[in-house]
């Protein structure tokens, strides 16, 4: 299932202490008493940043978490204390993380890190690559987290004075099986529960055993792995793990999926999905709601498909930053350049003939440079032109994906506003002429929502595309049966699909509307072949047909727009009314 491949991606859970077993009572307690504390009279600003950030550390609600651990650094930068201006970034790495806002995390983890590096604390820098680790992962940079993890757990090998080199070889697991790499993920999970017989941490236990069970249903190993999620489950759910046990959830939906028990793999994404909404966790809502509506989508059950495909999309939206992924390369960068500086500067310090030195070098080095560019300039030019074209065609394709997530947005809300139209205009004659243009804008609006979230390409699909639209125009009139397809999945410019859409949504439209009149067993079929550049489009019908007075109404405007637009695609038509209607279309596709 695409959508667990993705979900798979939020799994991972790296914590930088051990809990001890902590439970979710016990945190509540903690939570309180720090609370009262922070009130006592005389409490010096040192000892107010520590309690907020533990605070912040034991809290269940994540907004509230994050604005305690936000006072704590602020106090520590006022009275420009690192280390517990180091500890505050910890604690917001780690809830802007839950929160989905991996970007801000990994600043906050680069700015605990170079902290750590400069204070000498190894340990702490341990725990730092552990969090940067988890946002690679987030990022689907497998082979960063690793070097991360190996990083920590080297300084744990010589000291680890909290146990964390236990949750090092756990996450280094996680990361091997969400790589693929199972055979590695199970070696190391197997080494975390034998470790664990020592320490015997329930939290340890329970992510291992969940994790293990996910290795073991991408080995359709089904029923060791629903035995291992079960047992996750039952040690974590008391904890109030949210993030963790609905991920083991729908994790369990899937192998009952994959088992053809349908209704057993809809109440764990039920279940899921409910318990991700409580926490406010964006990406697997999103994700939840796309593995649902695969399942209904399999069951036939469309009307159901369609509102939990709504939903993903609302938060597929919600989460797409065309600008985070610079952004992210730009901290790590920052942070590089940084700690380069820093170790000049300490160069510097110890040796000012190695300066000298260097100048000296660089200074040849660069005569020679210019030498070389001289000897060369011809062909750097050359170079140096299709470089500038290749970046004005990279930034042209971005500003084309920015210009249809805009013109998405902007055919949506003419689309909603047509909609509030049709509504005052209830039975009134122009109600249906308000709907039927919305219905047009819908079909456009679809075009460029897939173009935006395809990536940087012009073309579209076809065989997504229809289906969504039909199954769009099939809810929004309340339409209980359901269409049969036959599309070649072949994807189209946006100068094809677009009168194609509007031509197939005219022609369904009609059908819906009143073709179906005392029809005891409604059928609407769509066949799309292509041939070489011609596109043989097919859509029939088992209605009442066409009346002569239809027939001779030539000149209603839908049957003048399916007309134009065919001719735009140096296409013909034949409508067929026999035992319904059909419609057969030859268009001239690019």
């Amino acid at each position: 299932m695409k959508a667990l491949v993705v979900l798979n991606k939020i799994v991972f859970v790296l914590l930088t202490q051990l809990f001890n077993g902590c439970l979710y009572s016990q945190s509540i307690q903690i939570s309180d008493s720090l609370g009262t504390l922070i009130q006592q009279d005389g409490i010096t600003p040192e000892e107010k940043s520590r309690l907020l950030s533990l605070r912040a550390y034991h809290l269940q609600d994540i907004d509230s978490s994050l604005i305690f651990a936000k006072e704590a650094l602020a106090i520590a930068q006022e009275i420009e204390s690192p280390l517990l201006e180091a500890a505050a970034w910890e604690e917001i790495s780690h809830v802007e993380r839950r929160l989905g806002n991996n970007n801000t995390s990994l600043q906050a983890s680069l700015s605990a890190l170079a902290i750590y590096e400069t204070l000498g604390l190894t340990e702490e820098q341990a725990a730092s690559f552990g969090q940067l680790a988890s946002n690679s992962i987030s990022d689907g940079d497998y082979n960063s987290a690793i070097t991360y993890l190996n990083k920590a757990r080297k300084i744990y090998e010589t000291s680890d004075t909290n146990g964390n080199q236990i949750l090092t070889i756990l996450n280094l697991g996680e990361t091997f099986r969400l790589a693929g790499k199972l055979d590695s993920a199970e070696v190391y999970f197997k080494e975390t529960l034998t470790r664990n017989e020592l320490v015997n941490n329930d939290i340890v236990q329970g992510y291992t055993l969940g994790n293990l069970g996910m290795v073991y249903t991408s080995q359709n190993k089904f029923q060791q792995a629903k035995d291992h999620l079960n047992e996750a489950i039952k040690i974590l759910e008391p904890i109030n793990d949210p993030y963790s046990t609905s991920v083991y959830l729908a994790e369990l939906g899937s192998i009952h999926k994959k088992e053809s028990n349908l209704t057993m793999a809809e109440h764990k994404l039920l279940e899921a999905l409910d318990m991700a909404k409580t926490a406010g966790l964006k990406e697997q809502i999103r994700d939840f709601s796309k593995s649902l509506s695969d399942l209904y989508r399999t069951s036939d059950d469309y009307e159901k498909a369609f509102a939990y495909l709504e939903l993903n999309k609302i938060y597929q939206d919600s989460l797409l930053n065309k600008e985070s992924i610079r952004q992210i390369e730009q901290l790590k960068a920052g942070y590089e350049i940084d700690k380069r500086e820093t170790q000049i500067g300490l160069l510097h310090t110890i040796n000012t003939n190695q300066r000298n030195t260097v100048i000296i070098l660089v200074i040849g080095v660069l005569i020679l440079l210019v030498l070389a560019f001289l000897l060369v300039r011809s062909i750097k030019t050359i170079k140096m032109a299709n470089n500038d074209l290749a970046l004005r065609e990279k930034e042209k394709a971005l500003l084309l994906k920015e210009l249809n997530h805009r013109v998405k947005n902007n055919l949506q809300m003419i689309s909603s506003l047509l909609n509030l139209h049709s509504r005052e205009l209830s039975g009134h004659p122009a109600q249906e002429a308000v709907l039927t243009g919305r219905n047009r804008v819908e079909a456009l609006s679809l075009v460029h929502s897939k173009l935006y979230l395809e990536g940087l390409e012009t073309r579209i699909y076809l065989k997504d595309y229809i289906e969504d639209l039909v199954l769009g125009l099939f809810h929004g009139y309340g339409v209980k049966f359901k269409p049969s397809f036959d599309i070649v999945n072949v994807s189209l410019s946006i100068d094809t699909v677009i009168p194609v859409a509007l031509i197939i949504n005219e022609i369904v439209v009609n059908s819906l509307k009143y073709a179906y009149q005392g029809i005891p067993n409604p059928i609407l079929n769509i066949r799309v072949k292509k041939t070489a550049n011609i596109l043989e489009l097919a859509i029939s019908d088992n209605g009442i047909g066409f009346s002569t007075q239809e027939i001779e109404k030539e000149n209603s405007f839908g049957i003048k727009l399916i007309t134009s637009l065919i001719e735009q695609l140096e296409g013909n038509v034949e409508r067929i009314s026999e035992q319904g209607t059909r419609w057969e279309m030859k268009l001239k596709a690019a």
